[in-house]
């Protein structure tokens, strides 16, 4: 259970553990002596207090700070010239994005002193406004929560006096993310709620807007209805959450949601580009041959417990069919050669792949085959069942005790109990899952925004040098009722791209003569092109913006199509009244 379920969060905070030994000691018996007299003597004059010089700020403290070098102001400067705000960076131009990942006092002192430096000088508005953003991240993490209230207060206020409108937006999205943290522990979960609703309502078409406001809300709230609530909302914009659905359905026993989810749950892919690849992309395809038989094994569980025993077997043994088909051999080469080792280490990775996905289906059928008969069994039965469920299936074990034979009220109570041990259990699991370290939680951070660098609403044409990296493209799906789509730019936030993409999916949907469409999968790339030459790589990337990629089936709500996926439903005429003006077509 832990290996495949634990996968389906995004991020679960870790701990240390501290361990050491203890020298032996002696112990010295010591003989009072008598007190010394008491003399009486007039109090000294009080010393007069020297006030402490600040620390000056050191090139080390910006690191510490915010992880940008220290500013590099020009020495010259011509008359009237100002300082250009590029060398408030330090020679690593600024990319609106947070970078550092280690938060504590250390960097609250170092934050202090640059603030006061004089090398900050006034053109570098954005750098002191980085530097307050980073302020309040350390002082979070150090839980000092009001005084990182007030931090955020100066940063909104400072950046408020020559933001733009689009500027002012964007930061605000993540400092009041900051503010609902800080609220939420100390104890003002309402106004907390209040602006995480606020934040949403900003930006609602865009997935990584929505996914950090549902993430700071999963933090803090640990009750298993409000939790189902939040994922079912977050599953319209981002599909992997049918997975914690599903799990959550399996373990409270709402086996008919369960199989709903099950069957939604995609592991197709939009369309990649030609030549290039996705960060772990090579590994992907083995590890799909368990995740689908984890699926599978699970939705046909539920359907034998919501009494679709038929479905049940098919579903099964279509998952075992998928996986033998998965692991067929590579058909040998007509010279009668012996295959390459590419070939042949792809046949390994896929038979291990396969005899995992077989011990998970192994699984799920002792456990339908001992639910099938629980109800002749009592706990003690149970107790000594050598067909017990293992691994995965382990998550149902309380609809199974759920099943069996009390022999007189004592052991309905003992039965009773035993469910209402293992949901808590499981509820605290959840929530352990659900723990978001404060480095992950600061990568979910919005990035800044200004009006020049919104997507360029065009298609993106062929030739790679001159639009491929900017604009939209639409493909068909390998499934005809299916339609890939992606939408890039080089300088527009992810929050932004996402909404253009969006926006793109609503207006061919609507070209199509539908009214709303569900987004089957999703993807948010951060690009980066690595050059070479004659074979040899230039070595890391460099960046090249953002692409948000979706696999959406376009259907009409007014026909009726799709029934049970219309909750999941975006409407095309919401998407156009939000996003039509933001983003009006390249001229």
């Amino acid at each position: 259970m832990k290996r495949f379920w634990a996968a389906l969060v995004g991020a679960v905070a870790t701990g240390g553990m501290a361990s050491g030994a203890q020298a032996g000691q002696s112990k010295v018996v010591e003989v009072p002596s008598p007190p010394p007299p008491v003399v009486v003597s007039p109090p000294a004059p009080p010393t007069p207090s020297v006030p402490v010089a600040p620390q000056p700020a050191t090139a080390a403290d910006y690191v510490v700070c915010d992880g940008y070098p220290v500013p590099n102001p020009k020495k010259k400067l011509k008359p009237g010239e100002k300082q250009p705000e590029h060398r408030a960076w330090g020679g690593l131009g600024p990319n609106y994005g947070i970078r550092l990942r280690s938060f504590g006092v250390q960097g609250s002192a170092a934050c202090e002193r640059t603030l006061a430096d004089p090398m900050l000088v006034p053109e570098f508005r954005n750098r002191r406004l980085s530097l307050l953003r980073a302020r309040a991240l350390h002082e979070l993490a150090e839980k000092s929560d009001a005084t990182a209230l007030a931090t955020l207060d100066e940063f909104d206020t400072f950046h408020a006096t020559y933001a733009t409108p689009e500027e002012l937006a964007a930061t605000r999205l993540g400092s009041d993310a900051l503010r609902a943290v800080a609220l939420y522990r100390t104890k003002k979960t309402a106004d907390a709620q209040k602006l995480l609703d606020s934040i949403v309502a900003r930006r609602p078409y865009s997935p990584s807007v929505r996914r950090l406001a549902s993430a700071i809300r999963l933090l803090f709230d640990s009750d298993r209805g409000n939790r189902v609530a939040q994922l079912r909302e977050q599953a319209s914009y981002n599909p992997a959450m049918l997975r914690l659905m599903l799990l959550i359905a399996l373990q409270t026993g709402d086996f008919e949601n369960a199989a709903l989810y099950a069957e939604q749950i995609s592991f197709d892919l939009p369309k990649n580009r030609g030549g290039w690849t996705l960060s772990g992309e090579a590994d992907r395809k083995y590890e799909e041959i368990e995740g689908r038989a984890a699926i599978r094994g699970a939705r046909a569980y539920a359907l034998l417990a919501a009494g679709k025993t038929e479905q049940s077997a098919i579903e099964l043994k279509g998952a075992r069919d998928e996986v033998a088909f998965a692991v067929e051999p590579p058909a040998p080469r007509p010279d009668g050669r012996k295959q390459p080792k590419r070939v042949e280490e792809d046949y390994r990775r896929r038979v291990a792949a396969g005899d995992k996905a077989t011990e998970v289906l192994d699984d799920w059928s002792r456990a339908i085959a001992l639910r099938l008969r629980a109800g002749k069994l009592t706990m003690k039965a149970l107790a000594d069942e050598p067909e017990r469920p293992r691994g995965e299936a382990m998550v149902v074990m309380s609809d199974l005790i759920g099943q069996l034979r009390a022999d007189g009220p004592a052991e309905a109570r003992a039965i009773d109990a035993t469910i209402d041990e293992i949901r808590r259990m499981q509820d605290l699991g959840m929530t352990k899952m659900l723990q978001l370290g404060f480095g992950d939680l600061v990568k979910l951070l919005p990035r800044g925004e200004h009006a020049a660098a919104k997507p360029k609403m065009r298609d993106e044409g062929s030739n790679f040098w001159r639009t491929d990296m900017e604009g939209y493209r639409v493909m068909k799906g390998d499934d005809p009722q299916l339609v890939n789509l992606r939408m890039g730019s080089l300088s527009a936030s992810p929050a932004m791209v996402e909404e253009a993409a969006m926006l793109v999916a609503a207006d061919h949907v609507r070209g199509l003569g539908k009214d709303a469409f569900i987004i089957e999968s999703a993807l948010l790339v951060e690009r980066t092109v690595t050059y070479g030459y004659y074979g040899y790589s230039a070595g890391g990337g460099s960046p090249q913006g953002f692409e948000y990629r979706l696999l959406i089936r376009p259907i009409s709500l007014a026909a009726g199509e799709e029934p049970s996926r219309q909750w999941r439903a975006i409407k095309v005429a919401d998407v156009r009244a939000a996003l039509a003006d933001k983003y009006p077509p390249a001229q």
